[in-house]
């Protein structure tokens, strides 16, 4: 089929290779023109594993255009335009900002084609997509969507090894043509209503920080009581009503996905008519997990009096170098304002604020080394021997 991607993001970008490698033509949209003039010579402009191997592949870069310009492309010859900009949360208003996909669906309005599928896979309250059409002037029930599940350090392989895909709409005939899309998957589709596949974002993207701040919580019980934390969380994780996915502690979870999609969550409804007590605290037990592990990293540098503190690991999770929203940045935020020599590491993220090895290597002091998130064997490696060194110590806030 012939594809417009719009949005060159880790969505955007890895489906659209993702479907490229399939046999599809795939044609992608960016307005900013530097994204585009990076991909068009062949640079990828984040990290995320694998994707650059399918991304080079010759055959598949045949099949791929990029363009800054939506009169480039010839819509009459488009079978589907998936929708997958950004929809961050507006701090101002705490709901989501609707610009860019406002942007994007009014850009659409004007392509006549009556057999294009349009999709929108960005995360959007299905209360804020009738806005936005309104706003443009297009019939929010000519929209599809098909919700992204795609976890950053591992996206490469969820697009092509799924554990489901969902379609949401009213066109029958528009949810075939994704369908046929999508026949190749060896997954279930799940195929119903506009406001169903998008709670089904929303809700999966509920329950898993609810899931992470059970763990964290837990954690702090098992720390205050004396438990061994590896043996409890094993013994809890291997109930198979339980399982040990999703089941590991951390300073505190963050990233793109799960910080806005909690806040658009708690704007669903009215407090005053629906109560959900769990729902509604996610976000503040996090809060206060990342203060517990702050104390903690405070406390063990001022008993062991130590020169410094390192944090290891800038993103909010391994794999990526994405820093939205990052623990890493939260806890240096807290430690800094009582420890002055405090710095972050990273090994892959270049950035003025940010260490790399040349500076470790320096030390001639005992530091705090703390990892944030599991590292690479052979970057541990490197740093086993920095913290020999320099008589620093380790401290890993996910493994007690």
């Amino acid at each position: 089929m012939n594809i417009v991607i719009i949005g060159t993001g880790y969505v955007g970008l890895v489906t659209g290779v993702g479907l490229a490698s399939h046999g599809n033509f795939v044609n992608f949209i960016d307005l900013d023109e530097n994204k585009i003039k990076d991909l068009s010579s062949k640079k990828i402009t984040f990290y995320e594993p694998g994707l650059e191997e399918y991304f080079n592949d010759d055959e598949t870069f045949k099949r791929m255009s990029f363009s800054s310009d939506y009169a480039s492309i010839e819509w009459d010859n488009i079978d589907i335009v998936f929708v997958c900009v950004q929809t961050p949360n507006n701090i101002e208003t705490n709901s989501v900002d609707t610009k860019f996909l406002e942007s994007a669906i009014k850009e659409i309005n004007n392509v006549n084609n009556n057999d294009l599928v349009i999709t929108v896979k960005s995360t959007i309250p299905p209360y804020e997509i009738e806005k936005v059409c309104e706003k443009v002037g297009m019939d929010s029930s000519k929209l599809t969507f098909n919700p992204e599940f795609l976890r950053e350090g591992t996206a490469v392989e969820d697009f092509f090894k799924p554990d489901r895909i969902v379609l949401g709409g009213t066109d029958t005939e528009k949810l075939t043509k994704l369908k046929e899309l999508y026949s190749g998957f060896d997954c279930e589709i799940i195929t119903t209503d506009s406001i169903s596949s998008q709670l089904i974002k929303y809700l999966a993207n509920t329950y898993l920080p609810l899931r992470l701040s059970f763990v964290n919580e837990a954690t702090r019980l098992i720390d205050y009581s004396g438990g061994n934390l590896d043996d409890v969380l094993k013994g809890v994780g291997l109930d198979n009503r339980i399982g040990q996915h999703y089941f590991r502690p951390s300073p505190s979870w963050g990233g793109s996905c799960f910080p806005k999609d909690l806040v658009e969550v708690n704007n669903f409804y009215d407090k005053d008519k629906l109560n959900l007590p769990l729902i509604s605290n996610i976000i503040n037990s996090n809060d206060i997990h990342a203060d517990w592990t702050s104390e903690n990293i405070k406390e063990l540098y001022e008993s062991k009096k130590l020169e410094g503190v390192v944090l290891i690991g800038a993103a909010f999770k391994e794999d990526t170098d994405d820093l939205r929203n990052s623990p890493t940045t939260e806890v240096f935020k807290k430690l800094k304002s009582s420890i002055e020599n405090v710095v972050v590491f990273d090994e892959i993220i270049n950035d003025e604020n940010i260490v790399k090895f040349d500076y470790l290597e320096d030390l001639n002091s005992p530091h705090l080394f703390v990892l944030m998130y599991p590292v690479k064997e052979l970057t541990l490696d490197r740093l086993n021997k920095i913290i020999e060194d320099s008589n620093s110590i380790t401290y890993i806030p996910w493994s007690l």
